[in-house]
This record gives structure tokens, sequence and C-alpha cells, in this order.
């Protein structure tokens, strides 16, 4: 397969909620970076269980892919219209369990997808207009959740 098909084949089984298959396109080493995490680097396994609860909490959530350019036999650059409703409650780690708000958010992303040798997904950098934090203020939400700061 080449680099857009693998490309292609993993978002297929991400817009239906289908996690492991995504997963199955993705290298052991994989390494997400994005805002949502200031930049730090998600793993495969942490980026697994993080959408699995994301699609709980966002049981409508979808994207458009808009826009799709193999920049070279390795990188694939994607560009989405993300959407969802909050409709159940979001956890995110164990015992950290954000409510529902009943809110729909839409936001704009540019992916930079790194696809090795072997066929496989192994770097995700997302560039997203943040409207997912504009409109549910996690940020904010979390803090208070946790005490504070204190």
């Amino acid at each position: 397969m080449t680099a857009e098909e693998v490309v292609r084949a993993w978002n297929d089984c991400y817009t239906t909620h289908d996690i492991d298959g995504a997963l199955a396109y993705m290298s052991e080493d994989f390494q997400r970076f994005g805002d949502s995490t200031n930049w730090a680097p998600t793993g495969k396994q942490a980026w697994g269980d993080q959408m699995k609860g994301f699609m709980v909490a966002f049981p409508d959530w979808t994207w458009d892919l808009n826009s799709i350019h193999a920049v070279n036999e390795n990188l694939v650059v994607c560009e989405f219209l993300e959407y969802g409703t909050w409709t159940a409650d979001f956890e995110l780690a164990p015992g950290l369990v954000l409510p529902a708000t009943g809110e729909r958010y839409e936001d704009h992303n540019g992916d930079w997808i790194t696809v090795n040798d072997d066929g496989l997904i192994s770097e995700i950098r997302a560039y997203i207009t943040t409207n997912f934090d504009r409109t549910f203020h996690l940020e904010s939400k979390l803090t208070a959740l946790m005490g504070g700061g204190q």
C-alpha cells in the first residue's frame, strides 16, 4: 500500500469508530503530537484508550476528509472538518470523568501523517483550530476538578 492508501484505510476505521482497526495501521512506536497535549507525544496505546473514551462521550463524532496530498512516499497531509456532540460522560483517565454538556463543536484540522517503510503510521502532527476547547473549556474544567491547582 502507498502511504496515501494506508492513511485512507486508517481513516476509514477511525471515522467508523473502529479504534482497534485504526490501531492496526499504526506502528508500535507511533506518536501523536498536537495542541491537546501541549505538543507532548502520545503513544499508540494511550491514543487508542483516549479515542475509545472519546467515542463514548461523542457517539456522533466524525470528520470529513476534505483534502489529502502525498507529499512524498512517507508523508501525507490531510485536511479535515471534525464535529460531534458531547452526549455522555467523558472519562479522561480512571477516576477523572467530565460530565456531558450536550454541546456540539466543529474543528478544522490539518494533519501531517508519516507512514514508515513498513507501511504503518508512525507519527501524526495535528494542527487544530481549537474550537473544541473554546466550546468545552476543558482546561478550566480540569483545573476545577483537580481542586483549582491547590
